[in-house]
């Protein structure tokens, strides 16, 4: 502000008025006001010019947004698409498991014999052999899944049925634990005849086949290719 005064003794902004504004009976610009009272020593002035006032006005925080349909969709389906990922991980894993040479139309697994529990936690349980490698552990990945806990969880012994030969055989699996058969270690291949005992940790089966000399799968198989023919 470069305050002046005039020869009447009225003081103004010169940098906004060229002569002084009270003396030529106006202030000038309407939308300012300016009032100068000169003192003995010293000068008090006041201007106030409303397009400069700043009022406070308090700024309200914007809403929180809530997700829409779509998003909340799209969400919604990672969210399960995650949880199957987690359980597909934690669901046992069938490559483990053997792989059969043949299934029935209906896609079920022939069974070739059995194993039925006469002593142990499983007493009185049978389980079914199938063709090709049958594995024993107490994982659920196995074949044939004990409760024993004495029992390895995999790959403590193998049962093998193999069909041209229609024959059945014991041996060691992967395990570091042992396992007999009739009271025998096992450390080889052993032939299975009917009614031989595996004793498995504290657990014991006897062996009951189903395919020999006198029936197999592959003969019904080769029946129902001969009848089409």
């Amino acid at each position: 502000m470069n305050l002046k005064r005039c020869d009447k003794g009225h003081f103004y902004d010169a940098e906004k008025f060229s002569s002084c504004p009270h003396c030529a009976g106006g202030i000038g610009n309407s939308d300012e006001t300016v009032a100068i009272q000169p003192g003995d020593d010293d000068i008090k002035t006041e201007a106030l010019t409303m397009d400069k006032i700043e009022k406070s006005i308090p700024v309200r925080p914007e809403p929180v947004r809530q997700e829409s349909e779509k998003q909340m969709t799209s969400s919604l389906s990672a969210n399960i698409s995650r949880a199957m990922q987690e359980v597909s991980m934690s669901e046992p894993d069938d490559d483990a498991k053997t792989v059969r040479y043949y299934e029935t139309e209906t896609g079920i697994e022939p069974v070739v014999g059995w194993l039925v529990c006469i002593q142990g936690e499983d007493m009185g349980k049978s389980f079914n052999l199938k063709d090709g490698r049958n594995f024993i552990g107490r994982s659920v990945k196995m074949d044939i899944v004990l409760k024993d806990n004495s029992v390895s969880r995999d790959k403590h012994a193998v049962i093998v049925y193999e069909p041209k030969r229609r024959e059945f055989l014991a041996q060691p699996g992967e395990s570091r634990e042992l396992f007999y058969l009739n009271d025998n270690l096992v450390l080889n291949f052993e032939k299975l005849k009917v009614n031989d005992v595996i004793q498995v940790g504290n657990t014991k089966l006897m062996f009951v086949p189903f395919c020999s000399e006198v029936f197999s799968w592959d003969d019904i198989k080769k029946e129902d290719k001969e009848q089409k023919n």
